[in-house]
């Protein structure tokens, strides 16, 4: 009787491990997902791509931008795409935005990324952004973007 409960304990035991195996590598599978099309995003972006990057983007996204810029506060897929008109505008021969490193937790993406562009002004703009990105069903749906606000401001400062 005893050896069946060591038995019926250690078949448990087993089972939970194998269930818990197979949970964290789905998990695993969608952050390394989650993290592909982050960088998928920027590198789009990047090249001057901006219908495919904005196709990773939810119409309802929740895209925020801190501080006292003209595009400050929390904005939808179509209002952020103006913003990405004017920086296509401002940037004509493009602006790089480069992941420089990741990391990830359930649904959500910190990514660290720098910016390089010459500005139509004739400025150099490099900043460091910090973006959380959260991701649903393989599209982001909300996105809080850092960054130096006052090196900005002062680049599109007239």
């Amino acid at each position: 009787m005893k050896n069946i409960i060591i038995l019926a304990l250690v078949t448990s035991m087993l089972i939970g491990l194998a269930l818990y195996a197979t949970v964290f590598r789905h998990a695993g599978d969608d952050l390394l997902k989650n993290k592909a099309l982050v960088t998928e995003f920027f590198e789009q972006f990047s090249a001057g791509d901006v219908d495919n990057a904005f196709a990773m983007v939810s119409d309802d996204v929740r895209w925020w931008v801190p501080e006292h810029l003209p595009f400050s506060g929390t904005k939808n897929k179509a209002e952020y795409l103006q913003i990405a008109g004017s920086i296509k505008q401002g940037f004509p021969d493009g602006l790089q935005l480069t992941v420089m490193s990741m990391i990830g937790e359930g649904d959500k993406i910190a990514a660290e990324v720098q910016s390089y562009g010459q500005h139509l002004n004739g400025k150099t703009y490099t900043n460091k952004y910090h973006f959380l990105i959260t991701i649903e069903a393989g599209k982001m749906v909300e996105i809080k973007e850092y960054m130096n606000t006052l090196h900005l401001y002062q680049l599109i400062q007239p």
